[in-house]
């Protein structure tokens, strides 16, 4: 569709190689050829009059008219998105979304399957997608989320929430210490002595900088781990523990459904942790989504029923 001689659909183009700063990254993005992607670039600079993207060094950058119109073309598509998906009245067992979200590891593995089943039995014709939680370049999980991913949620740790987008407390949870059953006998408790000087597993973002709960509590009261192993994944850490005396530290949820399938002790931790507390989060601009607002409805339901 035409609009002052615009095609709209050259808007979503737009908005993801403003959001790339690189034609073959849109491109993946949009599903269309390099060259395809070149041309809507091409048409694009034809009806603003200008570059949009410039090269600097090896790589493009923004115009100054681009950086102008990145937040209100994202602005428009997402009101656009709003609209479209507006009914009269929503009726979970007609609904075909696919909703997307993101969110760590131990949601996925906590909340997601429950949730994944209460969609199946209530909204047979919608999907769901679960990815990971990204690490964003200035450390902002929700926007690169809601904004870069263009996810419909966002599930991320209380201390991570971005106060510019509306959230809902979800869940809680505490952390507690994972052993080997064959290392550790029955009733042995863990003491901070043991802590301290035993070998541990860490689980550790892919960044390498960005510390988790525990981690940064440890350091931030002076405890230093002996750490032997480093995995980026909650549920891998059994498997370093497992036949080791090595120690790990996770949410409390995800050790007990681990010590279902594996030989583990769940322990309390020796040391006192901060409470762990995930916080649901959505654009502003979908707040009157019908369908989104019943799905975060159910996620807020099936979390208590934890």
């Amino acid at each position: 569709m035409r609009y002052r001689r615009l095609d709209l659909n050259l808007l979503v183009a737009l908005d993801v190689l403003l959001e790339e700063s690189s034609v073959s990254r849109a491109a993946e993005r949009l599903n269309l050829g390099q060259s395809a992607t070149s041309a809507a670039l091409g048409r694009l600079r034809e009806h603003f009059q200008d570059p949009l993207l410039v090269p600097v060094g090896r790589g493009l950058q923004p115009s100054a008219l681009a950086r102008q119109l990145a937040p209100r073309v994202r602005e428009l598509l997402l009101m656009t998105d709003a609209l479209v998906e507006t009914t009269a009245e929503f009726d979970p067992a007609r609904c075909e979304r696919r909703f997307t979200l993101m969110a760590s590891d131990y949601v996925a593995a906590t909340l997601m399957p429950a949730v994944s089943r209460a969609l199946r039995r209530l909204a047979p014709g919608a999907s769901l997608v679960v990815r990971e939680l990204s690490r964003s370049r200035d450390g902002d999980q929700v926007a690169e989320a809601l904004e870069y991913r263009r996810s419909d949620l966002a599930i991320v740790p209380q201390r991570r929430i971005n106060p510019a987008y509306p959230h809902a407390a979800l869940l809680d949870d505490a952390l507690c210490c994972i052993v080997c059953a064959a290392h550790w006998p029955v009733g042995q408790a863990l003491t901070e002595v043991r802590f301290r000087e035993g070998e541990h597993v860490l689980r550790e973002f892919a960044d390498g900088q960005t510390l988790s709960l525990e981690a940064q509590h440890l350091r931030d009261i002076g405890i230093e781990r002996r750490v032997v192993a480093t995995v980026q994944n909650f549920a891998l850490m059994a498997d370093f523990v497992v036949g080791t005396p090595r120690i790990a530290t996770l949410l409390r949820r995800q050790a007990e459904a681990l010590a279902q399938r594996y030989p583990l002790h769940v322990l309390p931790a020796p040391v006192e942790f901060p409470p762990a507390a995930q916080a649901l989060q959505w654009h502003p601009q979908q707040a009157g989504d019908p369908m989104l607002a019943w799905f975060r409805q159910l996620l807020l339901e099936q979390a208590t029923q934890l």
